[in-house]
C-alpha cells in the first residue's frame, strides 16, 4: 500500500464516516495497529508518511506498518462501499447482481428471481446501460436454468429483444465514448493553433459522430451527454465560442433534468459545470461564467457526502475568484474572500490537490494585488510547503515562480538568490528552463529598484532579445494564463524610455 494513497483516502473522510469507521473497528478483536494508524493520519497537520512510520514504529516496534496500512485500507473501503450501497443507484445494482450470482451458485432459483424483480425497476432509474444489459442477462440465465417455468414463448422472446436493444443502446454508447476521447487526444495534442488546420484533422471524428446522432437507435441520456459534450469541446477547440456556449446551456440543462438518475455524488456533473466554467476562463466570456457558478453551488447539498460538498464550494469560490481576476475587481475578490470560512480552505485539502493548489493560489493573487504581500505569501506558501508537489504540473510551477515574484515585491533579496538556485537545479534536470524563466530571472538578478533611471534604460535594451523570446511555448502560455510575468516585469522598469 502507498502512502499517499493511504493519506488522500483517510483525509477524504467526513465526520460521520470516520465514526462509523470507530464503531466498526469495535466489533473486532485483533490488534488494534491500524487504529493508531488511522489516528495518526487523522490527527496529522502535515501528512508526511516518514513522520507518521517513525510514530508508528515507536508505538507498535513489532507490527508491520504496511500490513496495517492495508488492512486499514480495506476496512475504511468497507465502510464506505456499504454507505454507497445504501446512497448510489448504481451500487445498489452492482451489489445485487453479486447476491444474484451467489443465489444462482447455490441453486436459490427463486431468491435470485425475486433479487431480479426488485432490481428491475432501479435499473430504469440509472443510466448505467452496461449494468442494465448484465441485470437481463441474469434474468434469462435463470429462465434458462428453470427450464422456463412459467414463461410463455412470446415472453422469451420480448425479454430477448430487451437485450439486444440494451447491447445495440450499449454498442452505441462505446462508440460515441471512442469518438470523444479520439476528439479529446487530438485537440490536446495537436500543435497548431490554426483553426482551419483544426477542422481538418478533425472531420472524419465530426462526420462518424453524425452517423452516430442520425441513426434510428434510441438515444439514452448517457450517449445525450456525449454528443453534447463532443459538440461543446469541438466547439471551443475550434474557436466556434457561440456554439460552445449554446451546447453548454443545452448540456447543463439535460443533466439538471436527470439529476435524480446520476450517480450518488453526481461526479459526471460536476466535471462537466468545472469544464464548462474552465472553457468560459479560456475564452474570456466572463458575463456568462455566474450563470455556471450558481449551477455549481447548487451541488452543495445535505445528500452528498461531505467531501463533494467541499469540493463543489472549493471549486465555486475559484471560479469567483478567476472572475474578479479577471475584472480586476480586487475589492470585491477580496470582501469574498474575508467571507468565506476558513474551514472551505482547510477541509479536505487533498481530495483534489490541483484544485487545492489553484484556489490557494489565486487568493494569493488577489492579496498581491491590493499590495497585501504577506497574506499572500501565507496562502501561497501553504501549497509551497507539502512534500508530494509535483512541480512540473503548470499550477505548482506558476506558485513556484509567483513565490518569487512576492519575494521580489518584498524586497528579500537573500531568499531570492536562494529560491532561484533551487528552481534552477530542480528543472535542470527536467526539460530546462523556459525563456520566460530565464528573462524572468535576469530581471531579478538584476534589481531594477536598486539602480538609477539612465542605467534602467540601458538595461531595458539589452532585454530586448530575452523579451522577445519569452512567452512563444505552449508551456509558457500556461503559466502566462496564471499570471502575466511579461506584463509585471514591464513594471519594474518605470523609466524604461525617454520621453
Amino acid at each position: 500500500m502507498k502512502g499517499p494513497v493511504m493519506l488522500r483516502l483517510v483525509k477524504s473522510l467526513s465526520s460521520s464516516e470516520k465514526r462509523q469507521f470507530k464503531m466498526a473497528t469495535k466489533k473486532q478483536q485483533q490488534s488494534k495497529a491500524y487504529v493508531f494508524l488511522f489516528d495518526l493520519i487523522d490527527q496529522s497537520e502535515q501528512a508526511d508518511w516518514k513522520q507518521l512510520k517513525t510514530a508508528f514504529k515507536k508505538k507498535f516496534p513489532n507490527s508491520s506498518m504496511e500490513s496495517s496500512a492495508d488492512y486499514l485500507f480495506q476496512s475504511i473501503t468497507d465502510v464506505l462501499i456499504q454507505n454507497k450501497i445504501k446512497n448510489d443507484l448504481s451500487f445498489k445494482l452492482m451489489y445485487g447482481l453479486m447476491k444474484i450470482d451467489l443465489f444462482r451458485q447455490r441453486n436459490l432459483a427463486e431468491q435470485a428471481i425475486a433479487e431480479i424483480n426488485n432490481l428491475l425497476p432501479a435499473a430504469d432509474n440509472i443510466q448505467q446501460l452496461s449494468l442494465k444489459y448484465i441485470l437481463k442477462r441474469e434474468q434469462l440465465n435463470i429462465f434458462s436454468e428453470t427450464n422456463f417455468e412459467g414463461i410463455s414463448e412470446k415472453t422469451l422472446i420480448a425479454e430477448q429483444q430487451a437485450a439486444r436493444e440494451l447491447l445495440r443502446d450499449l454498442r452505441n454508447a462505446q462508440e460515441h465514448h471512442a469518438l470523444y476521447e479520439i476528439l479529446k487526444h487530438r485537440l490536446t495534442h495537436t500543435t497548431s493553433a490554426n483553426t482551419t488546420a483544426k477542422k481538418v484533422i478533425l472531420d472524419d471524428l465530426v462526420l462518424s459522430e453524425l452517423a452516430i446522432v442520425n441513426n434510428k437507435t434510441r438515444h439514452h441520456l448517457e450517449s445525450q451527454q456525449l454528443h453534447l459534450l463532443f459538440q461543446s469541446f469541438y466547439f471551443t477547440r475550434i474557436g466556434d465560442y457561440q456554439s460552445a456556449l449554446k451546447t453548454f446551456y443545452v448540456l447543463n440543462n439535460l443533466f439538471e433534468k436527470h439529476l435524480v438518475r446520476l450517480p450518488h455524488p453526481p461526479m459526471d456533473y460536476y466535471a462537466t459545470l468545472d469544464g464548462i466554467l474552465e472553457s468560459l476562463r479560456m475564452i474570456r466570456h466572463d458575463s456568462e461564467m455566474p450563470y455556471f457558478i450558481e449551477k455549481l453551488y447548487q451541488l452543495d447539498r445535505p445528500a452528498y457526502p461531505d467531501y463533494f460538498r467541499s469540493l463543489v464550494k472549493k471549486t465555486g469560490l475559484l471560479y469567483e475568484l478567476n472572475l474578479y481576476a479577471f475584472q480586476k475587481d480586487w475589492k470585491t475578490a477580496i470582501d469574498k474572500i474575508d467571507a468565506t470560512p476558513r474551514s472551505s480552505y482547510k477541509d479536505f485539502p487533498m481530495v483534489h490537490d490541483k484544485k487545492q493548489a489553484e484556489l490557494l493560489f489565486y487568493t494569493a493573487l488577489c492579496f498581491y494585488h491590493t499590495k497585501n504581500f504577506k497574506k499572500a505569501i501565507r496562502f501561497l506558501n501553504e501549497v509551497l510547503l507539502k512534500k508530494t508537489i509535483n512541480y512540473s504540473l503548470p499550477c505548482y510551477r506558476v506558485c513556484r515562480l509567483f513565490n518569487i515574484v512576492l519575494q521580489y515585491e518584498m524586497k528579500d533579496l537573500e531568499y531570492l538568490d536562494y529560491e532561484i538556485r533551487s528552481y534552477k537545479r530542480f528543472f535542470s534536470g527536467k526539460n530546462g528552463l523556459l525563456p520566460l524563466e530565464k528573462y524572468l530571472f535576469k530581471i531579478v538578478a538584476l534589481r531594477p529598484f536598486l539602480n538609477p533611471k539612465y542605467k534602467n534604460r540601458q538595461l531595458w535594451q539589452q532585454l530586448q532579445p530575452l523579451r522577445d523570446a519569452a512567452g512563444k511555448t505552449t508551456a509558457e502560455a500556461d503559466l502566462l494564463s496564471y499570471f502575466d510575468f511579461i506584463e509585471w516585469s514591464v513594471g519594474k522598469f518605470p523609466e524604461k524610455e525617454d520621453h
